[in-house]
């Protein structure tokens, strides 16, 4: 374990079957203990033997709840190494690699959190590992800070597993992800168009109109919403998300959106997740595109957008793309990393951060075997790695965009 910052900015490292990729297990920000995903990988064999199905008792579980619990093992030991625990979590974010797998994953989770944190539970289109059937992160509360956490519930349709709508940790309030359904019949009326039509727009208006209630039972109003993450099953009609999510909030919030593979309800087309900050210590930068802030920080933390080549303008950006002269002295995503991390910095200085204070990051890549020369470039970028998690992403909002990248970071 090595703590070469002060409090509240520490890096753990494990000496037990390091990752061979730069990132840190786990990054305390201020109160809070941000966790790389885990794989059930030990990163010598692809599966960790233990995670795997025992041939001799076929049966008694499968591949996902195997997986599930050598992941929450693990992720238990890194924030206990960290300062925290599993029942301090506040909030979890699960990618699947196939949603049908879910049953399983539940069962195992309920196990380790009796009391559950937020959750957004989501189907990726590709891990990094062969044979991974889940990848895991999670954000929790250091057990020297002292800051009350508190489960909201509100009026809105149940979850109908174990998670909570909202979860208030001090200043903050981090939702589950929520989806437009009504916990009984699946997506309603409201939330479709003429003749039960799949509607973005309006599985948009209904989510967040389900969200405003889950905010409001932890204590939070839509304008204090600082973060939001749409992750959509197709990113070509992102318009008509926008839309509806800037009659939502008038003072735009950091915004993330994605392309992801599946989602847990039969017809729903989008999930999304915000977080909020009730306290007074809020910095916005001076200026504001289309999308809302780049970067905004509260307190000792600073949340980005979602940063992709062209996200600002719609188009590929020149510098992302390779000369047709010179096509074996650099590579599309070469390129476009070093495009994102230029941007993500220079947005992170107008608030008072860098990248060297980002403590997780949550990267997207259309195509995992970019993420070779993707490391490399990270590599030169970051002198300590944050926590990360990495998925591969369904087509990005910009025709050839080949990563999208998020951040959380600490106040420099």
């Amino acid at each position: 374990m090595n703590f070469p910052q002060s409090r509240n900015f520490a890096h753990t490292r494990s000496h037990q079957s390091p990752a061979p990729i730069w990132q840190t297990e786990a990054v305390r920000a201020g109160a809070f203990i941000f966790t790389s995903a885990v794989l059930a990988t030990d990163w010598v064999h692809a599966i960790a033997p233990e995670a795997t199905i025992d041939s001799q008792f076929p049966y008694f579980d499968s591949a996902a709840e195997r997986q599930t619990d050598y992941i929450l093992r693990k992720l238990s030991q890194t924030l206990q190494q960290a300062g925290s625990s599993l029942d301090r979590v506040i909030k979890a974010h699960v990618f699947l690699l196939d949603s049908t797998d879910f049953p399983g994953f539940d069962r195992v989770w309920k196990r380790y959190f009796p009391n559950p944190p937020t959750r957004t539970t989501v189907g990726a289109a590709g891990l990094l590992i062969p044979g991974a059937r889940l990848e895991i992160a999670l954000i929790a509360v250091a057990s020297d800070a002292d800051i009350p956490m508190r489960p909201a519930v509100s009026d809105a349709p149940r979850p109908l597993t174990k998670k909570v709508e909202a979860m208030r940790a001090g200043d903050f309030v981090f939702t589950s992800g929520q989806l437009a359904h009504n916990a009984v019949a699946g997506v309603p009326p409201e939330a479709a168009g003429p003749d039960g039509q799949v509607d973005l727009a309006k599985q948009t208006v209904y989510t967040l109109q389900n969200m405003t209630r889950s905010l409001a039972a932890a204590g939070a109003k839509p304008t204090d919403v600082i973060k939001g993450q749409a992750l959509l099953l197709d990113t070509s009609n992102e318009d008509e998300f926008l839309g509806a999510w800037r009659e939502t909030f008038p003072r735009k919030p950091a915004l993330a959106v994605t392309g992801i593979g599946s989602l847990l309800v039969t017809g729903t087309i989008i999930e999304i997740d915000l977080t909020a900050y009730t306290g007074d210590a809020l910095r916005l930068p001076t200026e504001t595109g289309s999308r809302g802030p780049e970067a905004i920080g509260c307190g000792e933390l600073v949340f980005s957008a979602g940063i992709f080549p062209g996200f600002d303008t719609g188009e590929m950006p020149p510098e992302c793309v390779v000369h047709a002269a010179y096509p074996h002295y650099a590579s599309s995503i070469q390129l476009q990393t070093e495009w994102v991390l230029a941007r993500l910095d220079a947005a992170l200085r107008k608030v008072s951060s860098d990248l060297a204070h980002v403590a997780k990051a949550q990267v997207f890549l259309t195509d995992l075997s970019d993420f070779a020369i993707f490391d490399d470039v990270w590599r030169a970028h970051f002198q300590s790695a944050p926590a990360r998690s990495v998925v591969k992403a369904s087509p990005l909002p910009v025709q050839g965009a080949r990563i999208a990248v998020e951040v959380i970071a600490v106040a420099a």
